[in-house]
């Protein structure tokens, strides 16, 4: 959904660079993202692209737009210029995108509205609803009361706690480890993450990102390239406001002690980011989105990896 196919791709970058220019040109960073992305993801050369808005498919503009959110919240701080850029192209391209509007206020400094959307907007929000639907609802509803404090759930704690038993080498082991090795409460223990919240550990575990900030970012660039629908790109517009571009830093009125801003600045950021969205890219299944994990766990790690097309990190 992210990234263009390759035919695709340069007319998708030479819209997304020629919005940028209307508002002055990428900032330094942005201008970084953009070319590991040209040259690292497609083997283009920016100069290359040519300056004139090209004919795009529906897709392919939804995936110009989709590009510009991305660097639209890498920015820090986000120039108003540029948000009102994005505006204008998102609707000559015809494509409405709820976070251009979003960004519009994170370049005015509306944090509290920011937030709220990219809350209504989350998978997260989406599959309690869905889940709850399908009759689930009594059960996420004891993991959220465990993982606020209130009462722990021993039942869902058992299960994720199973993986333990899982053969070493095994993606389900490998999650175990996973919480053990950072000291992390399991679901369902009090405190332990969101059952929804907690799938994205397994695709920790899978591309080999760490927890710290700059690890947070690039596994959520990979779910974000991975994922089949927009969901990926809230999900990573809402980490990089955690920590990248300073607007978020509380969570469900919890404190984030990790939060942060310029992540991306960091030695060899930028080229790590970019590689995350290359392998979320390769990707062949919606990991975040579709699987059945525990139907995964007795799968070696390294097979797993295999199958879904996960390959290695380049840094």
């Amino acid at each position: 959904m992210l990234l263009p196919a390759n035919q695709d791709a340069p007319a998708v970058l030479a819209t997304v660079r020629a919005t940028f220019d209307v508002a002055g040109g990428f900032d330094p960073l942005s201008e970084a993202v953009f070319d590991r992305i040209a040259r690292t993801i497609y083997g283009l050369d920016p100069a290359s692209l040519g300056d004139e808005w090209p004919s795009l498919s529906r897709a392919a503009a939804e995936q110009a737009v989709s590009l510009m959110v991305l660097l639209e919240y890498a920015a820090h701080p986000l120039r108003p210029e540029v948000a009102a850029a994005v505006e204008q192209a998102a609707r000559r391209l015809g494509v409405h995108v709820p976070l251009v509007d979003d960004a519009a206020e994170l370049a005015h400094r509306h944090f509290r509205l920011v937030y709220m959307d990219l809350e209504r907007q989350s998978w997260y929000t989406s599959e309690t609803v869905r889940q709850t639907l399908r009759g689930r609802g009594i059960e996420l509803l004891r993991s959220k009361l465990a993982y606020e404090g209130i009462v722990p759930s021993p039942r869902i704690a058992r299960r994720w706690r199973g993986l333990r038993a899982c053969a070493p080498g095994t993606w389900g082991r490998a999650v175990a480890d996973f919480y053990e090795q950072h000291g992390f409460p399991f679901p369902g223990d009090r405190h332990g993450i969101y059952e929804l919240g907690a799938r994205h550990d397994w695709v920790h575990v899978l591309t080999d990102y760490e927890t710290d900030p700059e690890g947070e970012i690039d596994v959520f660039a990979f779910i974000a390239a991975s994922m089949v629908d927009r969901h990926g790109l809230v999900l990573l517009a809402f980490t990089l406001s955690l920590f990248q571009n300073g607007s978020i830093t509380r969570v469900d009125g919890k404190v984030i002690d990790a939060a942060c801003a310029d992540t991306l600045s960091g030695p060899g950021a930028v080229a790590r980011f970019v590689d995350a969205l290359r392998r979320g890219r390769a990707c062949a299944v919606d990991v975040m989105g579709s699987l059945d994990l525990f139907a995964y766990r007795d799968v070696p790690l390294d097979e797993v990896r295999a199958r879904f097309g996960v390959l290695p990190k380049a840094f």
